[in-house]
């Protein structure tokens, strides 16, 4: 291939090369002396022309030097419309007047004939006139600017003595609104409003003299404003005038820049007239020599272009075959980058350039078609070493063929190793015993033993679900040679997160349908503690009776007791530490213990922490306290003893809650503090309990400590450091309010509960107070509108299906600041369903409450402002 590229370029270069070269070498030389020639003869008769455009050049000069100087016309009459003094004024006139002198000296120096003169003398009479009237104008305007400063200065005066005579009390508004009119007046730059401040102005001076509003001033000062107001140098008058000198002064601005310019548009034209009688009369000319250059020109260009054509010919072939001779010997050396030059050639040598790209886009093909088999392999393997699901892929046969590193690793963990040509259904067999499976449409979960993998495809997906609780998520899938493609996903953490947030939301759940239960039982409670105070009076000489009665009240007030651990349990946000005395706590929860112990389980108590206290977070350590209660019940189903003791250990108080259930493994008891470990089956725990009890004790710089043996029970002991008492107030001592007076205070109560509004009213009434009672918020806002003589507002804030109480607590505290307001609700503030609207300003009890606590709340209420306490009752 090589040789036959030399001869080919050795016979081209010959035969063409060499005789084009040395034939139009000869006519290139010819044709270049002919041009030379020619080109120099009219090259002198330009030079004589030359001269002509000199002649034209200072008269253009001098129109220039005109449109100059109407240009600074122009550009100075803002000025002198802007000048705010009088000499300012005169200097700007006499540049003006020295502009306009020079315009017409060099416009006389034009040529008299044409229009140009005549039209710059017109122009110049226009702009003359118009910076005439704008001095005038410009005079008037600084006249009445000077006048309107004065009433502006006499005007501040004026307000300055308003405000001091208002010092000792308001003005009239009359007056202050007639100075604030003219003030506005004095500052307007719209001629509507002007017009609209004149009426005003008229009206409140009118007002004022009717009201004698201008009594504390003197004659001076009712004399200057009647000046200022409606005088012949009024601010109005004055400022509608400076509008009407302003805008005319603007328009004769306008108007001068306008001439101005169309003197400027005259002169430009008479410079272009005068370049295009130049240029033509030289085209003229010029078009003479060109025809005789032309000629020979032409001549000259003929030779020169069959010349070039003849040898860019010549080199283009011998390229073009040196070209491809390159292209053959890089492809002989592998290089498959290069293309072939002229393919598109219709003679020879395009013939054999084709011949030659037909095995370059064959060998192309051949690479192309190993790298895309490369890269797919690749791409193909690093998705098979990337996959996080396990994967498995079958013949037609069952056999496996094909498997990824995470399947060795899935199966690992359970002593399986996979190897090519395993079957299915003995690689399935071998997890395992015990191993169940379930899929859609399948209410109870198979054995996997029973099971046929072959019947797997007819699922979307199948779980598998491990003897140690691993769940698996199998997906088969046939392919179209009959083999099957397996994906398998470990979900045991999925399904674990999801069973726990299922918990929490029932918990959630539970903790509103509490709150919601607690409240309605407390109003109830709330009635029946009530009526028991009103009749504890009556039955007081009848001790049978009275015993009776203290049997329902212990019993009421146990039950009040038990609602508001039901609702310290529904609590959504944290709570406040404070000194608890532990003994005095567990008593109060004696009967939720019991209760949520049940029936088949004995609860003992032995409380011996008296008097020390512990210093945490009350409502967590009720909770706490019931978690353990309810974990030791779980573990006793068929009954036992549980035992709650309390006991005091120097600076310790120790907590301790035993039953006699089934015990935790050895193995299980590092475990039970772990966050989601539970030893109870799948969906009855979070394993969340102990966990919980853990982080709170560890908050409160307390110790848990477990001790658990199979078959004898478990005891989880709380340690918490102690105090005797709780510390003193930084602030002292709360002294109560003295007792408010009652009698005659008339008191707008608000509540939905029919009964216990009823039995409210009646204890207010033997409180010595005078009673109104509705069941709605509007029914309140409707009377106290119609202007009711009340003295005190009580109200419920949860009421039905109308306004709620926090609500109306803002409106009327709005409307009525003076007013004292109390509320009242089953609910704790942080639980209501609104309770972003909460403002620890109000005075709050929580129902229900005992007569003693709507006293201390009514003396609150109905003490002096200075005397008032805490603004919350429990």
């Amino acid at each position: 291939m090589g040789a036959a590229a030399a001869f080919l370029r050795r016979l081209t270069m010959d035969r063409v090369r060499t005789r084009l070269l040395a034939a139009f070498l000869t006519l290139l030389v010819a044709a270049i002396a002919l041009a030379l020639m020619g080109w120099l003869g009219m090259r002198s008769m330009q030079r004589e022309l030359s001269g002509y455009e000199e002649e034209v050049l200072p008269g253009i000069a001098r129109a220039l030097e005109l449109a100059e100087r109407t240009a600074q016309l122009a550009a100075i009459a803002p000025h002198l419309a802007e000048s705010r003094t009088a000499e300012n004024l005169e200097t700007n006139a006499a540049v003006v007047a020295g502009l306009l002198d020079e315009i017409r000296r060099r416009s006389s120096t034009l040529p008299p004939s044409g229009e140009l003169q005549p039209a710059m003398s017109r122009r110049l009479e226009g702009v003359d006139r118009d910076l005439s009237n704008l001095i005038m104008l410009t005079k008037l305007r600084q006249s009445v600017d000077a006048r309107l400063e004065r009433q502006i200065t006499t005007l501040g005066s004026l307000g300055t003595r308003i405000h001091a005579t208002g010092r000792g009390g308001a003005p009239d508004p009359a007056v202050a609104e007639l100075w604030s009119s003219l003030v506005l007046g004095a500052t307007t730059d719209k001629a509507a409003t002007l017009g609209r401040l004149q009426a005003d102005i008229e009206a409140l001076l009118l007002a004022a003299r009717r009201r004698q509003a201008f009594a504390p001033f003197d004659a001076r000062f009712v004399t200057d404003l009647d000046a200022l107001s409606t005088g012949p140098d009024n601010i109005l008058a004055l400022r509608r005038d400076l509008l009407d000198y302003e805008g005319r002064t603007n328009y004769l601005v306008a108007t001068t820049r306008s001439n101005a310019d169309r003197l400027s548009d005259e002169v430009a034209q008479h410079v272009a007239q005068l370049r295009q009688t130049a240029a033509t009369r030289n085209e003229a000319v010029q078009r003479a020599i060109r025809s005789g250059e032309t000629g020979v020109a032409v001549l000259a260009l003929v030779c020169i272009v069959i010349g070039l054509g003849a040898t860019r010919y010549v080199r283009r072939l011998v390229g073009q075959v040196e070209n491809i001779t390159h292209v053959m010997s890089r492809l002989a050396q592998g290089d498959t980058a290069q293309a072939t030059p002229a393919t598109t050639r219709r003679d020879e040598l395009g013939e054999l350039a084709r011949s030659f790209e037909v095995f370059r886009d064959n060998l192309l093909a051949k690479q192309k078609l190993l790298a895309d088999l490369k890269s797919q392999r690749e791409l193909l393997e690093a998705v098979h070493e990337s996959l996080t699901d396990a994967l498995a892929v079958f013949d037609e046969g069952q056999r496996l063929i094909l498997w990824n590193p995470q399947l060795e690793r899935m199966l690992a963990a359970h002593g399986i190793t996979p190897r090519a040509g395993v079957m299915r259904r003995e690689l399935v067999a071998s997890l395992p015993a015990g191993t169940t499976w379930t899929a859609p449409g399948r209410a109870e979960p198979q054995p996997l033993r029973v099971a046929r993998p072959e019947s797997f495809t007819m699922y979307e997906h199948v779980e598998l679900r491990l003897p140690d609780g691993q769940m698996l998520d199998l997906r088969s899938r046939e392919m179209p040679d009959g083999g099957i493609v397996s994906l398998m996903t470990d979900v045991t953490a999925r399904r674990t997160i999801e069973a726990q947030l299922q918990h929490s939301q029932k918990l959630d759940v539970l903790g509103q349908l509490t709150g919601g239960v607690a409240h309605d039982f407390n109003n109830y409670l709330g009635t029946i503690l009530g009526n028991l105070s009103l009749l504890e009076a009556q039955l007081a000489d009848d001790p049978q009776a009275h015993a009776q009665w203290r049997r329902v009240q212990r019993a009421a007030a146990s039950a009040a007791a038990l609602t508001r651990r039901l609702l310290a349990f529904a609590r959504r946000q944290p709570l406040q530490a404070e000194y608890v005395p532990i003994d005095e706590m567990v008593e109060e929860m004696c009967d939720l213990i019991e209760y949520s112990a049940g029936p088949q389980v004995t609860v003992v108590f032995d409380l011996q922490s008296a008097p020390l206290q512990v210093h945490v977070d009350r409502g967590q350590l009720e909770n706490a306290l019931l978690n353990l209660v309810l974990n030791s019940s779980a573990a006793m189903p068929d009954g036992g003893e549980l035992s709650v003791r309390t006991r005091s250990l120097a600076d310790t108080v120790e907590i301790q809650v035993a039953d006699s259930g089934r015990g935790i493994p050895d193995n299980q008891q590092g475990q039970v503090f772990d966050p989601f470990f539970t030893t109870k089956p799948a969906g009855e725990g979070s394993g969340l309990g102990l966990s919980i009890v853990y982080g709170f004790v560890k908050q409160s710089g307390g110790e848990v400590a477990l001790a658990s043996k199979q078959g004898k029970g478990t005891t989880v002991t709380l340690r918490f450091p102690a105090t005797e008492a709780a510390p003193p107030s930084d602030a002292g001592p709360t002294l109560a309010p003295p007792p408010a007076p009652r009698a005659g205070v008339h008191v707008l109560l608000v509540d939905d509960d029919d009964a216990f509004r009823a039995t409210l009213t009646d204890m207010l009434v033997r409180e010595g107070l005078r009673v109104t009672a509705v069941a709605s918020a509007e029914e309140a806002l409707t009377l106290l509108e119609r202007g009711g003589s009340v003295d005190l507002l009580l109200s419920d804030i949860c009421l039905g299906s109308g306004m709620d109480g926090l609500r109306f607590a803002h409106l009327a505290r709005d409307r009525w600041p003076e007013l004292p307001l109390g509320l009242m609700s089953g609910l704790s503030p942080e639980l209501l369903p609104n309770a972003e609207q909460w403002d620890a300003g109000f005075a709050f009890v929580h129902k229900p409450f005992e007569p003693g606590t709507l006293t201390a709340w009514l003396s609150r209420l109905l003490a002096p402002d200075d005397a008032r306490v805490a603004p919350a009752a429990s």
